[in-house]
């Protein structure tokens, strides 16, 4: 079976990097998208900067009904978690045969979809990217994408979407155990509330010991719900978790390898979410996933919870970044 027909379903900053590699590599990509970013791809095509450069005229709509879909293709989704659900459902007679890649941070969307039997697979992503206007998106940095079946094995599918973003140039390979690499960066991504909160780019996060500090006791918190629940978290890199919170509280001021510029300054997708004002935020995914294992299993999380609760009720006002701070948010915690 040859699959090298992509839907990208939710093609926003990492969405857009995914597709624009596939479309290098000469696979047939289709994107599902909205808004203006919609619109400007249909009149001016999908502009990539800094790390991907180019422009890619690919078929853009709003729903996948009105692209060419066959038994050959796959649909990468890309979207918000909380925006999965509404979407996969509007397209379940569609989608309900089709492999469903969830190129998406957290464990959410892939224990929805198979619990709803569709064919799910997990991808875990280590790629920047972002829109910076309608149209254009700028992938600030990285390649990494790990693929697997869920919540584990591997299949033709994954062998060939593998070889297929190798080919456009991502450092893409088989998972088989694609459910720990997912917990891991779900472990990672618990920072991003923390510095969309404090306005801290992803390159100066760990430059001052109170944000290394602070980083430390959210991710002890959960280890210590990830041990209780006897789940894996499979890190990025040659530490541990355990490893990773002693390493946060060195002491000392840590520069970065290169100056930071406007150019090259880079957020996670929550300090975009605030930034823009979309009025939500993944967050409960994240630590809210950690804030719900704990009670579940009698480990407290307060700095999970309080960065999630100040999160959401900061995009649900509409406030941009940089409304707290480590000490702020430790008060607020205890």
């Amino acid at each position: 079976m040859t699959l090298h027909n992509y839907i990208i379903h939710g093609a926003g900053g990492i969405g857009s990097v995914i597709a624009a590699r596939l479309a290098s590599a000469g696979k047939r990509v289709q994107l599902v998208a909205r808004g203006a970013h919609l619109q400007a791809l249909q009149r001016q095509g999908l502009k990539l900067i800094q790390n991907t450069v180019g422009t890619w005229d690919l078929p853009a709509e709003a729903t996948a009904d009105r692209l060419e879909v066959d038994q050959n293709t796959v649909v990468l989704l890309a979207m918000k978690t909380d925006d999965t659900f509404e979407a996969v459902s509007q397209h379940s007679s569609l989608y309900s045969d089709l492999p469903m890649v969830c190129c998406q941070n957290g464990v959410t969307n892939e224990e929805w979809l198979s619990t709803q039997g569709y064919k799910t697979y997990g991808c875990t992503v280590m790629v920047g990217a972002g829109i910076v206007e309608p149209g254009t998106v700028r992938h600030s940095g990285g390649t990494l994408l790990e693929i697997g079946c869920w919540p584990q094995g591997s299949d033709a599918v994954c062998e060939i979407l593998v070889s297929d973003l190798v080919e456009g140039g991502m450092n893409a390979s088989i998972d088989e155990q694609v459910v720990d690499g997912k917990w891991g960066k779900l472990v990672r991504n618990l920072a991003n509330a923390y510095l969309a909160l404090t306005n801290l780019s992803v390159q100066e996060a760990s430059c001052e010991p109170e944000d290394r500090r602070f980083i430390a006791d959210v991710n002890e918190e959960a280890a210590n719900v990830l041990e209780a629940a006897a789940i894996s978290a499979r890190m990025v890199g040659k530490r541990n978790l355990r490893e990773q919170i002693t390493r946060l509280r060195e002491p000392g001021y840590w520069a970065t390898k290169e100056p930071v510029t406007d150019e090259t300054r880079s957020y996670p997708s929550t300090w975009q979410d605030l930034m823009s004002q979309r009025g939500n935020v993944e967050v409960d995914h994240f630590n809210g996933a950690i804030v719900r294992l704990g009670e579940q299993h009698g480990v407290t999380t307060p700095l999970n919870r309080v960065l999630r609760d100040r999160c959401l009720s900061a995009a649900e006002q509409r406030l941009l970044p940089g409304t707290e701070t480590a000490e702020s948010l430790r008060s607020a915690a205890s």
